[in-house]
């Protein structure tokens, strides 16, 4: 008998499990009965078994959970806010309509601990653990990283309070739980986090009926090490990987795709081009409805084409990816400052630095934005304010990928600052991340003529690489006075209300002025500022 859509939501308390069927264990009933009742248009009964067995029809094939999440009515999700999420995962609901679906589900604060500790014990264990985990998923699968990193902690903290209390009861469903909880901090920029959870996951595999745990786990593990620049570390993950029981089925590629992609970039920093493009000929733009492994594809790409690619085409592969994946690159994401930054370095080895400028943003508070500025000042000739710039960046917490950049920018900047002692220490600081490290790709940075004056060993790859940056010595160079006026001119300020600001006399301020202009050849404000664009001073 077709029941009403609208019939009241089961509890927390009454539902099933997130994964594994309460009154049997074949997955292969749940979808005979799930089945029949959208035949019989049961919406209450479909809603409940998708939301009590989500995890398990997931790992099913996908086009019979999607062809049965299309069958039933939108409204029936409401139901069920486990349901809700799995439909928006897999088939993006509207968002209006997922926010109102799972967005008033009521949780635990993570930080309450007494209350996780009630409900740990409690027969909803397993139920909460499901509800947590589906709706950190929809929410990461939508772009909303900073609600789905909180519910991340959730899902470590009570899943962990949960397998001590419980065992029996969650222990088989919370290593997919902390390999979604790793995911998700990874693609939030936590990755230290993600990498906890990871191996928390890798290594309670054994508990979970799901055969894909161990093998995913440590291939987002060599994912998230290999963005970082952590290549020795990303090489043994990988390696895990490999040695681990390969997956069938649909699920086997998406898996594929991100242990890929550390593998490209493993090649591409310790400049292996054939193992590097070998790799990124099998590498293919996900199309599954969880597209935020995408720019990670991007990202490899523009690595590859800065060394060994056509730059041109890449830049605009990149902005056009930036744009197509803009959901997925905003509120915290890793992999937003690395495209944006891989945009800004491709510009750049091509002579373009202002548009370099325009592409990496003004955010100084990101690494990636530091130490990109850097970069650009570098190569401008400007090497005072890149060795300030370098010297910043190096005071903020940053990725091995950005220090080894820095530590380059730094010496490179302080040798042509004509401070050889302060260059060759940096650089010793430099020989011993490039080592640690395995980033060789950073050593080519540098321009053949400096690394031998730094005392740094020569690079020999063998396989073509270009040095991406090269120094332009004859950038037009202004002082520091001269740089004031150029800034204040360009917020319409006049040389009144600049010389005010600097505590200096009009009539020194109309000197430096003077000055500028000769510099830049021009004879009025508005040329000066047009000239300044042009030459990458602005």
């Amino acid at each position: 008998m077709t029941q009403s859509v609208h019939a009241s939501a089961p509890s927390l308390a009454s539902s099933g499990s997130s994964g594994v069927p309460s009154n049997e264990r074949d997955i292969g009933e749940v979808d005979h009965r799930l089945r029949a009742a959208i035949a019989q248009q049961d919406w209450r009964t479909a809603v409940s078994l998708v939301g009590a067995h989500w995890s398990a029809l997931l790992d099913e094939p996908r086009e019979r959970l999607d062809h049965a999440l299309r069958a039933i009515p939108l409204e029936a999700f409401e139901l069920d806010s486990r349901a809700a999420a799995v439909r928006d995962i897999r088939l993006h609901t509207s968002s209006d309509a997922v926010d109102r679906m799972i967005g008033d589900v009521a949780v635990p604060d993570a930080n309450d601990l007494a209350t996780l500790e009630a409900l740990a014990r409690s027969e909803r264990a397993l139920s909460l653990l499901g509800v947590v985990s589906s709706r950190m998923i929809a929410l990461r699968v939508r772009g909303r990283l900073a609600r789905a990193t909180q519910l991340a902690e959730l899902v470590e903290r009570f899943g962990r309070i949960a397998a001590v209390h419980q065992p029996a009861l969650v222990s088989a469903r919370l290593p997919a739980a902390l390999l979604q909880a790793g995911i998700t901090r990874g693609l939030a920029d936590d990755i230290p986090g993600a990498l906890i959870s990871l191996r928390d996951a890798y290594e309670r595999a054994s508990d979970s009926p799901a055969e894909y745990i161990e093998r995913d786990a440590a291939g987002k593990s060599a994912f998230f090490l290999a963005l970082a620049g952590d290549i020795e570390l990303a090489q043994c993950w990988l390696a895990r990987h490999d040695e681990a029981a390969a997956v069938e089925g649909w699920f086997g590629p998406r898996i594929t795709l991100t242990a890929d992609v550390a593998r490209s970039l493993i090649a591409i920093e310790g400049l292996q081009r054939d193992a590097a493009e070998s790799v990124l000929r099998r590498l293919e733009q996900p199309v599954n409805a969880e597209q935020s492994w995408g720019p990670g594809v991007t990202f490899a790409q523009a690595r590859h084409a800065l060394v060994w690619g056509d730059r041109l085409t890449t830049i605009d592969r990149v902005q056009s990816d930036r744009r197509r994946y803009a959901d997925w690159l905003g509120e915290s994401s890793v992999l937003g400052p690395l495209l944006a930054q891989a945009e800004g370095e491709l510009l750049l080895s091509v002579g373009q630095s202002q548009r370099a400028r325009q592409a990496i943003g003004s955010d100084r508070s990101q690494p990636a934005v530091a130490v990109a500025e850097a970069r650009i000042e570098l190569v401008g000739g400007a090497f005072d304010r890149a060795a300030r710039h370098a010297a910043s960046a190096l005071g903020k917490r940053l990725s091995t990928r950005n220090r080894t950049d820095a530590l380059a920018i730094l010496a490179v900047a302080q040798l042509h600052l004509s401070e050889p002692d302060a260059a060759v220490q940096t650089a010793a600081h430099l020989s011993d991340s490039l080592q640690a490290s395995g980033l060789r790709l950073a050593g080519l940075s540098i321009e053949r003529e400096d690394r031998a004056r730094l005392g740094l060993e020569p690079l020999d790859d063998g396989h073509g690489a270009r040095e991406p940056f090269a120094i332009d010595d004859q950038r037009i160079r202004i002082t520091r006075q001269q740089a004031v006026v150029l800034q204040g001119l360009e917020k319409g300020w006049s040389l009144r209300e600049i010389a005010t600001h600097e505590h200096l006399s009009l009539n020194t301020m109309k000197t430096h002025a003077r000055g500028l202009y000769q510099r830049l050849g021009v004879t009025n404000r508005d040329e000066a500022i047009a000239r300044a664009y042009e030459a990458g001073l602005l």
